[in-house]
């Protein structure tokens, strides 16, 4: 988290007058899958931006382990970078304000394997981070004919090739409200499928 505000509050105003438009952290070694966001620092240095205004999105993949800087790249990275390429491609694609205010992206990519093996396998679900509890937990934006967003470890587990994009809520880093989340998904609808 400390390099992402060193950037935004130190670096970023020297080089570009202000600001970066659009905060993009990881892809970590590893999913941020619910609870785990709390303590992830890929997780961290997203919400810090979005806590400044800055929209933001933490990539996550779960395959791999940490390399040095001197190893050979290896396959599952080239797949994350692409998959995190195409995703914010199309959040800034779909134009100013990037995301809602005070908002951040979970994105957890799934194993990169024989059957996973290139960023046009993989499909994003819209999700929620945690599990949600009844009577506690607000509610989700409906669609693919579900009131209820399925969560990350839901999509975790699907059989098949899949990235969870939640929607999260800067100050708690607990899932945005429907209409929050409703926003998203227009943005991103032309990406996005449903869980079989």
């Amino acid at each position: 988290m400390t390099s992402i505000q060193y950037g935004i509050d130190t670096r970023g105003p020297e080089f570009f007058d202000g600001p970066p438009d659009l905060a993009v952290t990881g892809p970590n070694v590893g999913s941020n899958i619910g609870l785990t966001a709390f303590i992830s620092g890929t997780v961290g240095a997203a919400t810090y931006a979005a806590k400044n205004g800055i929209p933001a999105i933490a990539f996550s993949g779960a395959s791999g382990s940490p390399t040095s800087w001197d190893s050979e790249r290896p396959h599952y990275s080239d797949v994350y970078a692409d998959l995190a390429t195409n995703l914010t491609n199309q959040v800034i694609a779909a134009g100013k304000p990037y995301l809602p205010e005070d908002i951040w992206l979970n994105v957890n990519f799934g194993r990169v394997t024989d059957e996973c093996a290139n960023a046009a396998d993989f499909s994003f679900v819209l999700s929620r981070i945690n599990v949600p509890v009844p009577l506690v937990s607000g509610d989700d934006v409906s669609t693919c004919g579900r009131s209820r967003l399925p969560n990350e470890l839901e999509v975790s587990l699907a059989s098949g090739c899949y990235a969870s994009v939640s929607v999260g809520a800067a100050a708690s880093k607990r899932d945005a409200d429907a209409e929050t989340q409703g926003a998203v998904l227009k943005k991103l609808s032309n990406l996005l499928t449903c869980l079989p």
